[in-house]
C-alpha cells in the first residue's frame, strides 16, 4: 500500500494482511479485477489529524515496557529475609484508534487514499482494499479488489491474529492461505517483519476502536 511512512503506524496492521492478498491473487484472480472498486474516503479535520498523527508520534517514541521485576530493599537485618519492594510501573504504551481515524489516515497519505477502508464492529475488523498489480513484481495487470475481516480476543499477537472471510475480486479464498510461502517464506514472515521496526506487541479490537501496545 506504501502507507508505512511516519504517521501510518496503524496501516502496519491493514497493510501486511492485505499483502497476504497479493501472495494468493493468480492470473485468473487478476483478470477478473480489471477496474478498481470503489471504495469510500473519509478525511479528518486538519486539528483532528495533526492529534491522531502526535499520539501515534508519541506511541512510536515510547520503548516497550520491561517485564517487570521486584527491587530488594536496601536495609535488611542479617537475620531477615529481604522483602521485595515493586519497581514503580513505566506509563502504559498503548495506542488507541477509531474507525474514522484509520479512514482518516488512510486518506491522508496520497499512496493509500481510496485504495483501503475499514470498519469495526465488536471484536472485528472489516477491510476493504482496491490496489493495482503493478505494486507488486511479476503480477499481471490488474486490479486486487478485496476484503478480509481480523477478529481479536483481547489482546492479541501479531502473529496470532484471526483472519478470515477472504474475498479477492470476488473469489473466496480459503482462511489457511496464512500459512502458505511466498517466495520460499511464510506470509505471516512477512507480515512480522512488516510489524517488527513499530515494536507492536499486540492488538485489540474492542468497542469501536484498535487497540496496539
Amino acid at each position: 500500500m506504501g502507507c508505512f511512512a511516519k504517521g501510518c503506524l496503524v496501516l502496519v496492521v491493514v497493510g501486511v494482511l492485505t499483502f497476504l492478498l497479493f501472495g494468493v491473487a493468480s492470473y485468473f484472480l487478476y483478470s477478473r479485477g480489471s477496474k478498481p472498486a470503489a471504495l469510500p474516503v473519509e478525511e479528518l479535520p486538519p486539528a483532528e489529524l495533526t492529534n491522531v498523527q502526535q499520539r501515534i508520534d508519541q506511541f512510536e517514541a515510547m520503548p516497550p515496557a520491561p517485564p517487570p521485576s521486584p527491587i530488594p530493599t536496601a536495609q535488611a537485618a542479617a537475620d531477615e529475609t529481604p522483602t521485595a519492594v515493586p519497581a514503580t510501573p513505566a506509563p502504559e504504551r498503548q495506542l488507541v484508534l477509531t474507525a474514522d481515524e484509520i479512514n482518516g489516515l488512510i486518506s491522508a497519505n496520497g499512496k493509500s487514499r481510496g485504495h483501503a477502508y475499514v470498519s469495526l464492529s465488536g471484536n472485528t475488523a472489516h477491510v476493504q482494499v482496491s490496489i493495482s498489480s503493478d505494486k507488486v513484481p511479476g503480477f499481471p495487470p490488474g486490479y486486487l479488489n478485496g476484503s478480509f475481516t481480523i477478529t481479536t480476543n483481547g489482546p492479541t499477537p501479531i502473529s496470532a491474529l484471526q483472519v478470515s472471510k477472504i474475498q479477492a475480486n470476488g473469489l473466496p479464498v480459503p482462511s489457511g492461505v496464512l500459512s502458505m510461502s511466498y517466495r520460499g517464506r511464510s506470509f505471516l514472515s512477512y507480515a512480522m517483519e512488516a510489524a517488527a521496526p513499530y515494536n507492536v506487541s499486540t492488538a485489540e479490537i474492542r468497542d469501536g476502536a484498535v487497540i496496539l501496545h
